[in-house]
């Protein structure tokens, strides 16, 4: 079978290939810089300007070879392209400690001889910093979630689902075993600890997940509309009721969950009604007079005592037994800071990708913020981080940055944030220690050492001698 070529240019004149790719080149968030075949630099945008901290005049004409040995660039994939003439890609570092991801394309003539090479450059220092920053056990990233994905849940399906605790597994090992059976559930637990967030994950792990899960607040509806919303009603059922009749959130919900927060909050008189469809499957529309056959699981969750609410009457006992099938308590945040951290972590990756940032937050503030209380839970440390991620100038979070009547209530937190810049400094030279005694035992001496780290002779030196004295018998 012959090969068919595409014209990717189709609809764009050959005399506008040089404008456009003079727009590329000169807008793109990427470095780019093109050398010849010799390794003559020839074209460089803004974005290899401002990465690499030199100026266009400073290596336009120039080998790159000169330019490796004068430190802009160490290595350079450009040479390995130029060498192999084949795409490569490696981590280059500038002068600046910037680390880059450099990818070298060779473009060749109708002959096949090379003629440019198109290097692409991405700056990936913020990697290395949250790698190092972090410090984070990857094996022990969250010791449920492969056995959650033998309940046939996908990965994106488990954004949220973080936890580390004892106390969290069993709740969630409960949860996925509940989830393979039709049958009423119960969560309970202060506000904020993440009701919603099981709910949701056992309806995800239920054979109905790709059916509806409707979420209500039983609090937030007044209580002369609640039994309308939750069943509907007929056209002209009552005063101000919708000409066409409106469908309640249990048919809205059929084939699905519907999670009843606060379930508490719902008057009497619609628990009879409620009551009636967990024993029946049918709801009985306000107005109506034929009941309906409705398939639909509920899962009800608060943050009262039932018991202590049936005992004063204002929770019917048939109900609760009723709807009680199998309880999962869920733990206060501070009853399990276990937790803490990967919540941090978690929260961190996804507000600096809803916002574009790149916030890091110290080792410092995440231990200070396990021995916080956290009287809000998750919802108190989700906002906190939102608000770290969103105010905080720069990229790195002290504990400068945590607001201060939280900081007071941290043992040892504002004594902790006056030496914590030390503490920064410290951890930074521990790792130019290991990266400078890694380099001497490879290459054999510290002057190797230091044309291998792409650093200037006077200023490895003076590296080695502030930083740790150990280092002198290499």
């Amino acid at each position: 079978m012959k090969a068919t070529s595409i014209d990717i240019y189709q609809g764009i004149h050959p005399k506008d290939y040089g404008l456009i790719f003079k727009a590329i080149m000169q807008h793109s968030k990427d470095g780019l810089f093109v050398t010849d075949h010799r390794g003559k630099v020839v074209m460089i945008n803004r974005a290899t300007e401002e990465m690499c901290d030199i100026k266009a005049y400073q290596v336009l004409g120039r080998n790159v070879r000169d330019l490796v040995k004068e430190g802009f660039w160490n290595p350079a994939v450009s040479l390995q392209v130029i060498e192999k003439k084949r795409p490569i890609s490696l981590i280059q570092t500038t002068r600046r400690d910037k680390k880059l991801l450099s990818t070298g394309i060779p473009i060749f003539d109708d002959q096949n001889e090379l003629k440019f090479v198109l290097v692409n450059d991405r700056d990936i220092s913020f990697l290395s910093s949250l790698i190092e920053t972090l410090d984070t056990d990857v094996q022990d990233e969250n010791p449920l979630r492969f056995e959650l994905s033998d309940y046939g849940l996908a990965a994106a399906e488990m954004e949220g689902v973080v936890i580390r605790s004892p106390a969290m597994v069993e709740v969630f090992q409960i949860a996925g075993r509940a989830a393979k059976f039709n049958i009423s559930l119960v969560l309970t637990g202060e506000s904020g600890v993440g009701k919603s967030m099981v709910a949701r994950l056992i309806h995800q792990l239920s054979d109905r997940r790709n059916g509806p899960f409707i979420d209500l607040n039983c609090g937030a509806i007044a209580e002369s509309l609640i039994e309308s919303e939750l069943f509907g009603h007929e056209r002209g059922a009552f005063t101000g009721a919708s000409s066409t009749g409106k469908r309640g959130l249990f048919e809205v919900a059929h084939d699905g969950t519907l999670f009843l927060d606060e379930i508490g909050e719902i008057p009497l008189p619609v628990q009879v009604k409620l009551l009636k469809f967990l024993e029946t499957k049918q709801i009985l529309k306000v107005g109506a007079v034929s009941p309906q056959k409705i398939n639909t699981r509920i899962i009800a969750a608060t943050n009262q005592d039932l018991e202590t609410m049936v005992d004063g009457g204002k929770f019917r006992s048939d109900l609760f037994y009723r709807l009680n099938e199998v309880p999962i308590h869920i733990p206060a945040l501070r009853e399990r800071s276990e937790d803490i951290d990967p919540f941090i972590q978690h929260f961190l990756a996804r507000y600096n990708k809803e916002f574009n940032t790149r916030k890091i937050i110290s080792k410092t503030v995440r231990e200070a913020l396990c021995q916080y209380r956290f009287p809000g839970n998750v919802r108190e440390l989700e906002n906190l981080i939102k608000r770290l991620v969103t105010m905080t100038e720069g990229d790195f979070i002290r504990l400068k940055n945590i607001p201060a009547l939280l900081l007071k209530s941290i043992p040892g937190a504002t004594r902790c944030s006056n030496d914590e810049l030390q503490t920064y400094q410290q951890e930074v030279a521990s790792f130019e220690i290991k990266i400078i005694k890694d380099a001497i035992r490879r290459h054999g001496s510290q002057r190797k050492a230091a044309r291998a780290l792409g650093l200037r002779v006077m200023q490895f030196f003076i590296t080695v001698a502030n930083n740790d004295s150990s280092l002198h018998h290499f």
